[in-house]
């Protein structure tokens, strides 16, 4: 399902809900928020290093067995490093919500959309060996990515807020966040040429001699990530005017990401070779971490208000490919104006 069909879900869920507005007091209102993600800047999961080199499937391991003719055979490559030059992610995204309840209990649903683009360049080494019985050949690849990336992201949330007193309430909630990745990526490697030097070597029946070679490919890569979330915490709100209150919210959550599949399209540029068609399987994601929001409400009339707020999330991961200290961070600020009913 498409992130439009799942932002109209959402916008759905929230008119059927105040259909009834009867039963509780009712709040709605438009929200407009501009977020930052620092995925593009992530490297600890190796998600480049399956750019840049292509592991040698069975076919190829296969056909190197024939020409070498022993099953006494391994191919391995080895990624040395990497330096990478990237910018956060920028979500410019629009939505609305619906407040209800009373004075103690109120329960708030929202949804957004919204797109965002970043670019990446990327410097990596890798080591390839080739081990043939006693015998290991290796060559060494530096390899270059460049390019774009663009992304269409939906959030959808629930929360319930119980308030204790006139500065203090608990509440806890639950949310869905759907990102659709589709990225633009060229390649620039140079190798030495030991291992094709051998393999000709071995067809041939004659030496020949190892050429140093540069090769360019284009990449299209493709990949859907959704993310589950569970949190809870307390607010803290603070008169500051005669009708506006500063307000901060501290949270605890615990997320999951489901395994998904990233499609990446290869095609050389520089020798003449059909495209290939890969999928990288990535497992599932646990995580943890704070979520904390700090703004304030202003008063305009006795049905309307403007509210504004900065919100920072950090998913630290504690399984899958990530490392615990490569958190994923998501931060921005929100702008709403919401309607009494």
């Amino acid at each position: 399902m498409s992130s439009k069909n799942w932002i109209k879900i959402g916008l759905c869920a929230i008119v059927a809900a105040s259909a009834h507005p009867a039963a509780a007091d009712v709040i709605v209102g438009p929200r407009v928020a501009y977020y930052f993600d620092n995925s593009n800047l992530r490297t600890s999961d190796g998600s480049d290093q399956a750019l840049i080199a292509r592991r040698g499937d069975e076919a190829f391991l296969q056909n190197l067995r024939d020409v070498f003719q022993t099953d006494d055979l391994t191919f391995d490559t080895t990624f040395e490093g990497e330096g990478v030059t990237a910018n956060q992610i920028g979500f410019a995204m629009v939505g609305g919500m619906i407040n209800f309840g009373d004075d103690r209990d109120r329960f708030t649903l929202s949804a957004g959309y919204g797109e965002g683009s970043g670019t990446i360049d990327l410097l990596s080494s890798t080591t390839s060996t080739l081990t043939v019985g006693d015998t290991s050949i290796t060559d060494i690849a530096t390899q270059i990515l460049a390019g774009a990336v663009d992304y269409e992201r939906i959030d959808l949330e629930a929360t319930w807020q119980r308030r204790q007193n006139e500065q203090f309430a608990i509440f806890a909630g639950v949310r869905f966040e759907r990102i659709e990745a589709d990225a633009e990526i060229n390649i620039r490697s140079a190798q030495t040429g030991n291992i094709p030097s051998e393999i000709l070597t071995q067809e041939m029946g004659m030496f020949v001699p190892p050429e140093s070679g540069v090769l360019e490919f284009a990449t299209t890569n493709e990949a859907e990530l959704t993310t589950f979330s569970a949190r809870a915490g307390a607010t803290m709100f603070a008169p500051f005017a005669e009708n506006a209150v500063a307000f901060a919210n501290g949270m605890l959550h615990a997320s999951y990401q489901p395994a998904y599949t990233a499609r990446i399209i290869t095609r050389p540029l520089s020798i003449a070779a059909d495209e290939v068609n890969s999928d990288f399987e990535n497992p599932d994601e646990i995580s943890f971490g704070p979520d904390i929001a700090v703004g304030a409400q202003f008063i305009l009339s006795d049905s309307l208000a403007l509210d504004m707020r900065y919100r920072a999330v950090l998913f630290f991961p504690v399984s899958g490919d990530q490392s615990f200290s490569d958190a994923r961070v998501n931060h921005g600020f929100n702008l709403g104006l919401s309607f009494r009913l």
